[in-house]
């Protein structure tokens, strides 16, 4: 099968998906926008050091298939000492703080939203 190159070609992808897979609907076929992006970058990609100020909190849950956990303790890393981050145990994209019943982490990062005050360190919450 071939990438579709326009919207109706999309539109003729859902319509099939929706019948041989009901339960998705269609989305797994359906146009995204990175769908026609260029693929040149208009910008060159930010740089990630430990300079600047120290005002980063950074939350992510251990199983999150679309961001991965080593990804953000990379991302960390680069922040040095700028950042802490809040790692959940628990799976899920976008639902890290709030969402995922982590009173552990909801009290940190409401903390940091309240005072702008982050954690000493780095915390696991389970």
């Amino acid at each position: 099968m071939d990438w579709p190159t326009s919207l109706p070609d999309y539109a003729r992808d859902v319509a099939a998906s929706r019948k041989s897979h009901p339960l998705t609907a269609g989305m797994p076929v359906n146009v995204t926008p990175c769908a026609f992006w260029h693929d040149e970058p208009r910008d060159k990609p930010v740089r990630i050091t430990d300079q600047g100020p120290s005002n980063v909190l950074l939350v992510q849950n251990k199983r999150d298939v679309a961001t991965p956990y080593s990804g953000a303790l990379g991302l960390r890393r680069a922040f040095g000492d700028r950042a802490r981050m809040v790692g959940v145990d628990a799976m899920g994209h976008g639902a890290a703080y709030v969402a995922n019943g982590s009173g552990c982490a909801d009290r940190r990062v409401t903390d940091f939203l309240l005072t702008g005050e982050r954690p000493k360190r780095d915390v696991l919450c389970r």
